[in-house]
């Protein structure tokens, strides 16, 4: 059975496969019980645009053939027994009533158990139903992309669970509001992310990237020029976004830049402008207008605590209220500048990405028009590796400031960056950093020597990592489809 609608979730036949053969014994073995149904949700690897979809910017992501498989099995009662393949995972059991009183606790030290990713993709169904449902779960899980990597490991989890408690009480929303409710989901777990992993988990499509932007949530087809391939490689410096508070500090930098530059201008003190994009959207300026007016406006590097709360006209404490998430009412200190010029540059890279494409498959249906950039790629000797340098160039490009205005690069990230470079191989952390991944531009020519590189000169020198399991963290990757429910 495949049943197919372009705004659903498809249903397909459950195909034949090792994996889910696997998986499937497994199930049977744990609970003596057959599986139901699966669901499969991809991870993703973003190519462009990175920390800007919180701030309401485009971004260019594309899903990987990586994911998370679940087997899923329908109970009258209304518990949940969940499991893991892998057996460093541990067990987790409980009965669920409503989802305000679905606890979601972290270890001692403070850091989410697995299963907790799980729990949060449930309590955001169970909110959507309203608390009205009537089946419980048996869930076993199998995962093959790398966890804290950055390729969206446990944003998948999240999906493929709430994905799976919707679909066994009859009600699966369209793919955008899937999507959204798997966003607002993950912060159960204190995760302040924008909504691209799960957009881009719900709505990609195979052979093309996509341009994914907000309000409302829309995801355009993005054809890639035929002679690159796009090579992920992972760092071994493992990343988990709800360990700590890097990746909240730098939402909540952006939220105030976007505060202070509307209340700084004059131009508002709507207490509902929380985005860059929308104080760029208030000013009608294009992005470079927007950088020239950050300049202006935020001028130093730092801004103490009380220095935001003195422009925003508030006190220390209504600023820990109204803009700080529970992991950054300590911080004493907040780069307004340097957060809020990645965010307008980067999101000029991901429009120029997306109109250098577009460009040439306009070239290429002989749509030239007079355009002046499609005629000089027209009129270049080697129009692809033309094509290519200018997208490779703007992920460079995107890496040095990643690494020198958000400050969420790593060492052993910018050494991978390195060994491309001496390759002549353009590329960029990918995922929320700090750790996790780089993704690189590579003409098709090179794959097989570049990862030959990255395996001499990264993970056998630095990573003590055994030649046959290299292909586990370096591979070339075309883009996949998104999520699927075969039954």
């Amino acid at each position: 059975m495949n049943i197919f609608n372009e705004n659903k979730v498809p249903l397909k036949k459950i195909p034949l496969d090792p994996r889910v053969d696997r998986l499937n014994s497994f199930f049977n073995n744990e609970f003596k019980s057959k599986v139901d149904f699966f669901v499969r949700v991809p991870g993703r690897v973003n190519i462009i645009g990175e920390h800007i979809d919180y701030c309401g910017f485009p971004v260019l992501p594309m899903a990987l053939e990586q994911d998370i498989l679940v087997a899923a099995g329908i109970l009258e009662q209304p518990e949940l027994h969940i499991r893991n393949v892998d057996n460093k995972y541990s067990n987790f059991d409980c009965k669920i009533t409503t989802f305000e009183e679905l606890n979601i606790e972290p270890d001692n030290n403070g850091r989410p158990y697995w299963y907790n990713y799980v729990l949060c993709g449930i309590k955001g169904a169970i909110e959507y139903l309203e608390n009205k449902y009537s089946h419980g779960l048996r869930l076993c899980v199998d995962g093959n992309i790398p966890p804290a990597s950055g390729l969206s490991s446990s944003s998948a989890l999240v999906s493929a669970s709430t994905l799976s408690f919707l679909y066994a009480q009859h009600s699966i929303p369209n793919k955008s509001e899937i999507a959204s409710l798997c966003a607002r989901s993950e912060r159960y777990i204190g995760t302040q992310g924008g909504g691209m992993d799960q957009a881009i988990a719900f709505l990609a499509e195979e052979n093309s990237a996509q341009y994914i932007t907000w309000n409302p949530l829309t995801a355009t087809a993005i054809e890639l020029p035929k002679n690159i391939a796009f090579v992920v490689a992972h760092s071994l410096a493992e990343v988990n976004k709800a360990a700590s508070n890097d990746f909240n500090r730098r939402v909540v930098e952006c939220r105030l830049a976007a505060k202070v530059l509307a209340r700084m201008s004059g131009s508002s003190t709507n207490s509902e402008i929380i985005t860059l994009k929308e104080v760029q959207k208030l000013f009608g300026k294009d992005l470079d207008e927007m950088i020239c007016l950050i300049q202006k406006h935020l001028p130093k590097e730092a801004y103490s605590k009380n220095e935001i709360s003195q422009l925003l006209d508030t006190t220390d404490e209504e600023l820990d209220t109204l803009y700080l998430t529970p992991n950054t009412k300590n911080l004493t200190e907040f780069k307004l500048k340097q957060r809020a010029l990645h965010v307008f540059q980067e999101a000029f890279r991901v429009q120029k990405f997306r109109d250098t494409c577009l460009q040439l498959k306009s070239l290429k249906n002989g749509e030239c028009n007079g355009n002046e950039t499609i005629d000089r790629i027209g009129n270049s000797e080697n129009k692809d590796d033309y094509i290519s340098e200018i997208l490779g160039t703007l992920l460079s490009e995107s890496h040095f400031s990643l690494k020198t205005l958000y400050e969420c690069s790593h060492e052993n990230l910018d050494l991978l960056v390195e060994i491309s470079k001496d390759m002549g191989i353009h590329s960029r952390l990918t995922g929320a950093g700090w750790g996790g991944c780089i993704v690189a531009l590579c003409p098709l020519s090179k794959v097989d020597t570049y990862l030959e590189k990255l395996k001499k000169e990264y993970y056998e020198k630095y990573c003590n990592v055994s030649e046959d399991c290299v292909q586990e963290y370096a591979f070339a990757t075309t883009p996949h489809y998104g999520a699927v429910i075969y039954v």
